[in-house]
């Protein structure tokens, strides 16, 4: 189950052009993102309220979204203003109205909401210190689900196995901590792992506060970043596509001097290099049973695993909270 009454990120903002419509499955739903006349972008079921077409198909004629069946069009609202059938001085029966998702677009993506239309809506959830920097992204699509792929980007125990040939290979088998926050939907941590020299790892209570910022962020419900240094940044955006399967956005954020090319080869290097430790990750991540993690399917943690409990307690207490009787108005 997703948590409720959040913005997700689910596409990059260059993935949907003007002028064409695009299919794409999103939260276990069939959508499809198009933008309107102004370039603004508009999110309906997959469907057309007539005959059931998938309305990805289609084209945009005017600014509307066209049907590709029987030529119907819709406007940005949802609402049918035409039926080529009828002929165009015909009324429109309301009952030809598409389903319609809230969605923005910030910090190149699109955010689709997942909760009941409200008329405000909390900002979007997003990381500090990357602007300015140049960028590269890189994405991959993983038969897992994404709270297996956020306790894998919250581990930090597993490195010196799973990474033995890249990130692992100093062989850092020992955790102390990590030392962990949370704070307002945000989980912080600071990794402190050492080799083993026969003294026991540090518990998470007995490590003392760290003086500096954190190496690793994630923000509910579904971005992560890992800050190497203030002037190269790497962000992950899992975004789900039904129970089970997500699309991973791996964004390298930089700034290197010298001409714009160069910047962007870094990027695309450091991208390659970055796919292959996802590609580490995924061999391991998808044999994980049950595909869904919860904190009652019978997995039992160890001090190192603090980030991963504390992702898995909020999300669930969100959930649950998000089940209870409102009290306001949305």
């Amino acid at each position: 189950m997703l948590i409720p009454d959040r913005w997700y990120a689910v596409l990059e903002s260059r993935e949907i052009a003007k002028g064409k419509p695009l299919g794409v499955r999103r939260l276990g739903r069939d959508l499809v993102f198009w933008r309107d006349g102004e370039g603004r972008l508009v999110v309906f079921e997959d469907r057309c309220p007539h005959r059931s077409s998938q309305l990805s198909l289609g084209r945009i004629v005017g600014g509307r979204l066209q049907c590709p069946f029987h030529g119907f069009e819709f406007d940005r609202a949802g609402a049918c203003q035409l039926i080529p059938a009828n002929g165009q001085a015909a009324r429109v029966p309301k009952v030809f109205q598409c389903h319609e998702y809230p969605v923005a677009e910030a910090h190149g993506f699109a955010w689709l909401w997942n909760g009941r239309p409200r008329d405000e809506y909390p900002p979007i959830p997003w990381f500090d210190g990357l602007d300015g920097l140049n960028s590269a992204t890189t994405s991959k699509e993983w038969d897992v689900d994404l709270t297996r792929a956020i306790e894998g980007l919250l581990d930090v125990s597993h490195l010196p196995f799973v990474h033995a040939r890249t990130i692992g290979r100093d062989r850092r088998t020992l955790v102390n901590g990590p030392y962990t926050t949370l704070d307002d939907d945000t989980i912080r941590v600071w990794p402190s792992n050492q080799p083993d020299e026969g003294l026991p790892a540090l518990r998470p209570t007995e490590v003392p506060p760290p003086d500096g910022p954190a190496m690793l962020e994630f923000r509910f419900p579904n971005i992560w970043v890992l800050k190497i240094a203030k002037s190269f940044q790497i962000v992950n955006v899992i975004a789900p596509i039904e129970e089970g399967r997500c699309l991973i956005y791996l964004k390298t954020y930089l700034r290197i001097g010298g001409p714009a090319f160069l910047a962007r080869l870094v990027g695309f290097v450091s991208n390659l290099y970055n796919r292959r430790i996802l590609a580490e990750d995924y061999t391991v991540i998808r044999s994980q049973r049950p595909k869904v993690s919860g904190l009652e399917i019978g997995e039992h943690f160890i001090p190192a695993d603090r980030p991963i409990a504390i992702y898995l307690q909020r999300r669930r207490d969100l959930i649950e909270a998000a089940a209870e009787p409102s009290t306001t108005t949305p």
